[in-house]
């Protein structure tokens, strides 16, 4: 796959080749079957797996493979194809021991098995992911020579038909001596001279159409946890591979190149924020017009770009199906992108460097403490790589760097730094505040998703904080302020500026956007470059039939809640009506039509107060959810799958589920087989918590807030974020909690 942007010298791909993957999955059975594997005895034989049509083959029997001649999907077409028949794409029908959903033609769902089973039980496309069961009243045989239209991802697929494999210049003697004989046409000589230098084995002519967005996905599959591996097989399956790339192995700007001519292109950027800064400036460098979009799957430890523009903290197992709606549908925004130009200083530092890793950033400047861990971080990582293959590690790290006894007199003292910004000296405030840390920053969110400016609707004499603005955020803090970030604090607010200037006389820690090193003393001058086009992910409203008609959106939905634990989920994952069955019910939730799941997270959890108001005894379906539950979309039809707390505000309820919603709690306890818990006697409406007739008065007791109505009776008990002897008007307690 990756020869598609090769350059001369390297062998030329076929048409069909398969993308073979390593698969650990050593139980399924080689797809030769027992007639044709030559391995069928060896049951622990290596094993590839093909990533674009998910066939599963012995290593050894690959040759045997190549004799039957079941090549994979085309992926492009050739150059000389003169025929319209050959720019046809047709269905790539594969074999099938185990499938998801339903038959296309009958509508019955496909017999699944405990065990790997011998027998073909469908026939699937790999292109539109058609499956019918493997039946001459289900599958005809005038099906196999129909064209495909794609499947439900057609607007975001580049066709086959569109990449064209060019032919490599000739540059035989024989052509040499003929050429010498045509003196005449010098010109050609020597432009065919020229074109066989800049010769690329592959060109793109596309159609263009307003009704399609072809994606081009970079994967960086050293990001965070090492997540890109399966996320590059994953859209592999569903794209064409062809439009996939594997950044590790180069050829972000070949790519780019050769796509540039697409019309209404968007690009996917799976990694963390470094990776969105390398495509960002591959885009700067090809002066693409118009440059495309970038949209960001968060594979990273941050993720502070991805998190301001809504596409969550970090990702889970989200269906690569809904990340592309979600690519395809965003609305595109503009953001800020900042210039970093180092003036080096005639003194000779004893260490450091004049030159920053990154001469722009998108995120954030910094210096002082912030950066001193980051550095510690970089520098322990690249001693021992594999330490950190997790992003749950990777944040554990930066929580235990200790702070060297005299870090903060001899790097981060202020007295060795001046400060202008839009022609203010904040030199003296900055000495006056003694700060340790100064950031200089772009979009609201820092450090893995904290908000050093503050809420947005607290700013006195600054603007909103904005990332299309033109301005940057200049914030100061101390080590007290940089600790209370992780729990809901800010900074000290500097300035708002479009231009800063900062001279430092020391060697001092730095980072841009998490590129640490160490800066000797220069002059840092920090002014706005451009603006790029970035994806916002948008509220989706995928249920079409009950959303897109507003007679049908009831007014109220009622709910059943099920927990499913953990253990349960990883073991039955694939197994919906086992997992259904095993679920614990915790109660009914009465809710909106229109209510989103950041919104049903609070009636979810206000299930529990409920219970310990109603003296509902502690039994499995009444304990107490752990913090960290998520939802569970449990719409799709091969397995359940878990939101992303951070996007829950993005989705609709009816997006997920229809009358009953399954949720997955780390420490809900497993259910024994045999058992089922019964419906607790528990509901919860909105007319008890937010009706402005029944909330009275209420008492703050122990950290919780009992909520009484006029007549004195006590309505629900909620765990409250004031403590006994603060008081709110009831104006604000209601508007800003209940």
């Amino acid at each position: 796959m990756w020869d598609i942007i090769s350059r001369q010298g390297i062998k030329m791909p076929l048409n069909g080749d398969h993308l073979w993957m390593e698969t650990s999955c050593s139980g399924e059975l080689c797809y030769l079957g027992e007639d044709t594997c030559v391995l069928k005895t060896a049951k622990s034989a290596p094993r590839r797996k093909c990533a674009a049509c998910k066939i599963v083959v012995h290593t050894g029997c690959m040759e045997q493979l190549e004799k039957i001649n079941f090549r994979c999907k085309p992926t492009f077409r050739e150059g000389g194809s003169r025929t319209l028949r050959d720019n046809i794409l047709r269905h790539h029908w594969v074999h099938r021991r185990r499938q998801e959903g339903k038959c296309r033609q009958c509508g019955k769902s496909f017999q699944q098995k405990f065990f790997h089973s011998k027998e073909i039980i469908a026939i699937s496309c790999s292109w539109c992911k058609q499956a019918f069961h493997n039946k001459v009243t289900c599958f005809m045989l005038h099906q196999i020579e129909e064209p495909c239209s794609l499947g439900a991802h057609a607007g975001v697929i580049v066709p086959p038909s569109w990449i064209i494999k060019v032919r490599k210049p000739q540059s035989s003697l024989k052509n040499s001596a003929r050429r010498k004989k045509r003196t005449s046409f010098k010109r050609r000589t020597s432009k065919k001279g020229l074109d066989e230098s800049k010769w690329r084995p592959f060109m793109l002519k596309p159609l263009p159409s307003p009704l399609m967005k072809p994606i081009l996905v970079f994967v960086n599959p050293k990001s965070g946890g090492n997540q890109g591996a399966k996320v590059l097989q994953m859209f592999m399956w569903i794209l064409n591979p062809r439009q996939v790339f594997d950044l590790s192995q180069g050829g972000l700007r070949e790519a780019l190149e050769l796509y540039r001519k697409v019309p209404n292109l968007r690009i996917l950027a799976c990694g963390g924020d470094g990776t969105v800064g390398w495509i960002l400036s591959a885009l700067d460098e090809l002066q693409m017009n118009p440059q495309p979009p970038v949209a960001v799957l968060p594979l990273g430890t941050g993720n502070d770009l991805a998190r301001t523009l809504n596409w969550g903290g970090g990702y889970t197992d989200e269906p690569v199906s809904k990340v592309l709606c979600h690519v395809e549908d965003g609305s595109v925004v503009q953001l800020d992108r900042w210039n970093l130009l180092v003036e080096k200083s005639s003194a000779q530092p004893e260490e450091g460097t004049q030159k920053l890793p990154l001469n722009v950033f998108n995120n954030y400047f910094s210096l002082g403490f912030d950066a001193h861990v980051t550095l510690e971080f970089h520098e322990s990582r690249e001693a021992n790589p594999e330490k950190f293959n997790s992003r749950f590690r990777n944040k554990m790290f930066y929580a235990g760097v200790s702070v060297p006894d005299d870090f903060l007199s001899a790097h981060t003292s202020t007295d060795t730094q001046t400060f202008g910004c839009d022609g203010t000296d904040l030199t003296p405030k900055i000495q006056e505040l003694k700060f340790q840390c100064i950031v200089f920053l772009n979009i609201p969110r820092y450090c893995a998703g904290t908000m050093p400016w503050g809420n947005t609707g607290d700013h006195r004499d600054f603007e909103p904080q904005r990332h299309d603005d033109g301005c940057i955020e200049v914030i100061g803090f101390t080590m007290a302020s940089l600790a209370a970030l992780q729990v809901g604090g800010h900074g000290e607010r500097l300035h708002q500026c479009r231009e800063v200037i900062l001279t430092t006389y020391k060697t001092v820690p730095v980072q841009v956007d998490g590129e640490p090193c160490r800066l000797a003393p220069s002059t840092l001058r920090i002014s706005l470059r451009n603006q790029a086009n970035m994806v916002q992910k948008s509220k989706r409203r995928t249920s079409v039939p009950l959303l897109n008609d507003p007679h049908a959106v009831p007014d109220r939905l009622r709910l059943r809640v099920n927990r499913i634990s953990l253990q349960e989920y990883d073991r039955l994952q694939y197994d919906k009506e086992r997992l259904r069955d095993i679920s614990i019910p915790v109660g009914i939730v009465v809710v909106r039509g229109d209510c989103d799941l950041e919104t049903c997270r609070l009636y979810i959890d206000r299930l529990q107060e409920a219970s310990l108001y109603r003296g509902v005894p502690r039994t499995s379906s009444t304990s107490r959810l752990s913090p960290n539950w998520s939802f569970l979309d449990s719409t799709s039809a091969d397995r359940f799958y878990r939101i992303d707390k951070a996007q829950e505000h993005l989705h609709f309820v009816t997006e997920i589920c229809q009358d009953e919603v399954f949720i997955l709690d780390h420490e809900a306890p497993v259910v024994s087989q045999g058992s089922s818990a019964g419906m607790p006697d528990l509901v919860v409406e909105p007319t008890h918590l937010f009706s402005d007739l029944l909330i009275e008065k209420w008492a703050v007791k122990m950290n919780r807030v009992i909520v009484y109505d006029a007549a004195g009776t006590a309505l629900c008990i909620l765990s409250a974020p004031l403590t006994s002897g603060q008081s709110r008007q009831k104006k604000d307690y209601r508007e800003n909690y209940l």
